[in-house]
């Protein structure tokens, strides 16, 4: 997968489905192991909304300011979560 100029919208598209329709576990993480290296260019092709969705709930329903809330990310990605955090744009 790794491309120099990344992928055009119904080539993303494609990938994800593929991702998807791979029933077998080590087939499945042989797939993205290939696919790293371009995912969060791929997912901003999409247009990736989740991470910045994922901030906003959070800083909702915690209390108080963002900076002093502690949040262990146990799931599986590449940090889109941590880059969208309140303290990128407070």
């Amino acid at each position: 997968m790794a491309q120099e100029e990344g992928g055009s919208l119904p080539e993303v598209r494609a990938r994800v489905r593929a991702a998807h329709g791979i029933p077998d576990l080590a087939q499945k993480l042989h797939f993205y192991d290939r696919w790293a290296p371009d995912y969060d260019q791929d997912v901003a092709t999409l247009l990736y909304r989740a991470p910045r969705l994922a901030v906003d709930c959070l800083t909702q329903a915690l209390p108080g300011p963002p900076h002093s809330a502690l949040i262990l990310d146990v799931a599986c990605g590449t940090g889109l979560v941590a880059a969208e955090g309140p303290s990128t744009r407070c």
